[in-house]
């Protein structure tokens, strides 16, 4: 019985780690289309152009920019928090 549930937990894990893995992708998709446009990371475009959100559309992308940057970096410490432990 033991052995099923290790088996059962560990193929569960397995799973939300791709899922983990795929949605990180994404959100790196979409990360990487922003710095496309604006040519900067968010880091930098927060200290050099956030002053000058003279646009509606520009404040709009840097809401959603920060979105994403929060979401990614939520996505990958729940992915190293469950890379850590091990199913003994």
């Amino acid at each position: 019985r033991d052995r099923l549930l290790r088996a059962g937990v560990y193929e569960a894990t397995r799973a939300r780690v791709r899922q983990l893995q795929a949605e990180i992708a994404d959100c790196e998709e979409h990360l990487r289309r922003f710095e496309e446009r604006y040519g900067m990371s968010l880091q930098r475009f927060e200290t050099e152009r956030l002053a000058g959100l003279d646009t509606l559309q520009v404040h709009e992308d840097y809401n959603d920019w920060f979105y994403w940057q929060a979401v990614l970096d939520d996505k990958r410490n729940l992915l190293a928090s469950i890379q850590q432990v091990k199913v003994t």
